[in-house]
């Protein structure tokens, strides 16, 4: 009950007799019978997803990335169960699940996923940062005694690119434009690296800035130039 039985005094403004539950309504408290508890932000503004298991924000509901059990498991900054959680949850594009605060921390210092490493803002967002870093490469060379030619993995699209010139400001997927790559292997370095990448940038002078897929044409063919001359010199 929601009164004293001697004086019929209100404990609270809001009172949960399945959940025993007395609060005030600052925090617009509503009982979601799906959830089996209670959960704050007035239940105008939620419908509850029965594939997530989780109460959406109905301006999310639409659009949102529905995955069985997205919501039954940890924050992965904090580690806080989501699913009984009273802090706001965000959905990352990858489909990941985190705290929003805790989202907003891990975002000053890393834009990427801490379960996945996939970027966790959408391209949207990321595009006019990843132009500014392309910019930042083409107007910083590296030396030539530092050069590398390097494969790589795209975190975001999984796409590998064979032959790139490596920047300590990263490498960027010609396939995405994401700079959330990985380096898979270091095939040259120093001066060979260099002398490569020149070579190669005189037979196809777009080919760092095109968006194709290096597995073709003169990329592949370069590869496989280089590979016979390295077997010529074992």
């Amino acid at each position: 009950t929601n009164n004293c039985i001697q004086c019929n005094t209100q404990f609270g403004e809001y009172h949960c007799s399945t959940c025993n539950l007395w609060m005030s309504m600052e925090e617009r408290p509503y009982h979601c019978e799906h959830c089996g508890f209670c959960r704050v932000g007035g239940a105008e503004n939620f419908l509850h997803c029965h594939d997530c298991g989780m109460c959406i924000d109905k301006s999310l509901y639409t659009n949102h990335n529905c995955k069985v059990g997205k919501y039954k498991s940890n924050c992965p900054v904090c580690q806080e169960y989501l699913f009984s959680s009273r802090s706001a949850s965000h959905e990352m594009p990858c489909g990941h699940a985190i705290h929003w605060d805790c989202f907003r921390q891990l975002a000053a210092h890393d834009s990427r996923c801490p379960v996945c490493k996939k970027t966790a803002e959408t391209t949207e967002r990321m595009m006019p940062t990843w132009n500014a870093m392309a910019a930042g490469v083409s107007l910083q060379p590296v030396p030539p005694e530092l050069a590398r030619v390097v494969n790589i993995t795209c975190n975001d699209c999984e796409k590998q690119d064979d032959a790139r010139a490596w920047h300590f400001l990263g490498v960027q997927c010609r396939n995405c434009s994401s700079f959330n790559t990985v380096v898979d292997r270091i095939v040259l370095t120093g001066e060979e690296a260099h002398d490569f990448l020149e070579a190669l940038a005189l037979r196809n002078p777009n080919r760092e800035n095109s968006n194709n897929d290096s597995g073709n044409g003169s990329g592949q063919q370069s590869r496989r130039r280089y590979h016979r001359r390295r077997s010529n010199h074992t």
